[in-house]
């Protein structure tokens, strides 16, 4: 089962979190020790915990990843590799474009760039909280002002646009594709070492799923 532990205000959580895994886990044989998984947020946190571990005697070390490279380190033959951003970025522009040429009242010309860049934004955002054209299609805008509706009619296009093409995944939504293989693996084959996500309160969607499979 899932094990929740939190530290005081204050505390040092690095040193907090190394002693903490030598008290639950110390007694493990140096191998098993060694295939701990330890997911943390940021590469100065692993450089923090991997220096702590010396002063605490000689061992091996856990397996130390990085929350932000999920979609990386979870491999799955079957995803292809994510879209680099610029790659998307430029696509976006290009529609945008086309949507301006279309109904130039919708933004300024000068927008173009600028728009893509938020639309980037936007749709990672919506892709590692799962969101996509149904959730928009919900929203009440019974209310909602003429330039509301015309934003989200935007926005339905640019998502339709990239639901139909074969184009490789954003980062974020392919960090979610392998979030969800995961899950379907560990049903029927749970991982035999112990998994921890360390540092992280699950604020972005893909990470929040993540730590609900562990």
């Amino acid at each position: 089962g899932m094990s929740d532990f939190a530290l005081p205000p204050g505390a040092d959580f690095p040193a907090a979190l190394v002693d903490g895994l030598l008290a639950r886990y110390g007694g493990l044989p140096p191998e098993d020790f060694a295939r701990i998984e330890l997911w943390v947020n940021t590469r100065r946190m692993e450089r923090r915990i991997t220096a702590l571990f010396p002063g605490r005697g000689a061992r091996l070390l856990p397996r130390i990843r990085l929350i932000p490279d999920l979609g990386r380190d979870l491999v799955d033959p079957d995803l292809p590799p994510s879209v680099p951003p610029i790659r998307r970025r430029l696509d976006l522009a290009r529609l945008v474009q086309a949507l301006l040429d279309a109904d130039p009242d919708l933004a300024p010309r000068a927008a173009l760039y600028d728009l893509a860049d938020s639309l980037a934004t936007l749709l990672d955002e919506m892709q590692g909280e799962a969101v996509g054209r149904a959730e928009i299609a919900r929203i009440d805008d019974t209310d909602a002002t003429d330039h509301w509706r015309r934003r989200r009619a935007f926005l339905d296009i640019v998502m339709r646009y990239l639901e139909a093409t074969d184009a490789p995944p954003d980062p974020e939504r392919r960090q979610r594709l392998a979030v969800e293989r995961l899950a379907e693996r560990w049903t029927t084959v749970p991982p035999p070492h112990p998994v921890i996500v360390a540092g992280s309160t699950g604020s972005r969607g893909t990470t929040a799923a993540f730590m609900a499979v562990v």
